[in-house]
């Protein structure tokens, strides 16, 4: 006697056989369907990808980036994204901390968007940290943002600038004034205080005391200081990489407009 997986197999291989001779649409497409779930190659892997488009879609880097973010909100440390300057003496890479995108009105000078949503990215950092010196001397930089979850990378070309108190060309700009402004104010109290810090690089000199969650003896926000500083990413080129099926893809900003081009990996 025959056990069920015999059976289940002969079935299965008369029901194919009778779709392939049987001239009705309906057999065929069955025929097609079962034929195609057994028949996988290598140009079918990562065909649909996790955003629903397709590997020969070309989206926008703005969109994919939105996506990736909305996929990794809830890992601690998914908007910690490297970023790259040089000077004479070669690169220099660090850590910071991706603190969204910066709305910006129309026509203002910084202002670059992708898909009619401004894609300037915003950063903080010290005032007398070695990124500064090197920036302002050589602008250009590059982010690297690599999202576990979804296995992509973002490589963000662009040059950087920098709002603080009366030191850069835009620090009377009124609109980065107040973003400034608002970005010290959402920082968390210990945040605040490392820019109450001795100066970093030089040599350590004990424990200093500083004003406690940057506030005044009433428990107020102290306006901040010199040492704080808004740090801008405005992009020029993006580097988009997706390992799930290899897809690559290339944005350049040119006279305003972003154009997409798929490469090979």
């Amino acid at each position: 006697f025959l056990d069920k997986k015999h059976v289940l197999a002969f079935c299965l291989a008369t029901t194919r056989a009778r779709a392939l001779f049987s001239p009705t649409p309906e057999a065929y497409c069955i025929t097609k369907r079962q034929m195609s779930s057994d028949s996988v190659g290598l140009k079918d892997i990562g065909q649909q990808t996790d955003d629903g488009s397709k590997s020969a879609d070309l989206l926008s880097w703005k969109h994919r980036i939105d996506i990736s973010i909305g996929k990794s909100r809830k890992i601690r440390g998914s908007n910690y994204v490297q970023i790259a300057t040089a000077d004479d003496d070669g690169p220099r890479c660090r850590t910071v901390v991706f603190r969204g995108f910066q709305e910006l009105p129309p026509g203002h000078p910084t202002a670059v968007t992708c898909d009619e949503m401004s894609c300037v990215m915003k950063m903080i950092t010290d005032n007398r940290s070695n990124k500064v010196s090197e920036a302002s001397e050589k602008s250009a930089a590059e982010l690297v943002w690599w999202f576990p979850k979804s296995n992509e990378q973002y490589r963000v070309r662009g040059s950087l600038i920098f709002v603080g108190n009366g030191q850069f060309p835009l620090d009377q700009d009124e609109v980065l004034v107040s973003a400034r402004k608002q970005q010290w104010g959402n920082l968390r109290d210990q945040a605040r205080e490392q820019f109450f810090w001795e100066t970093p690089g030089a040599p350590y000199g004990g424990i200093v005391k500083v004003p406690a969650g940057g506030r005044d003896e009433d428990g107020n926000l102290i306006p901040a200081p010199d040492s704080f500083l808004l740090m801008f990413l405005i992009p020029s080129r993006v580097d988009y990489l997706r390992l799930t099926d290899n897809y690559h893809q290339i944005d350049e900003l040119v006279e305003d407009k972003w154009i997409m081009k798929r490469v090979n990996p």
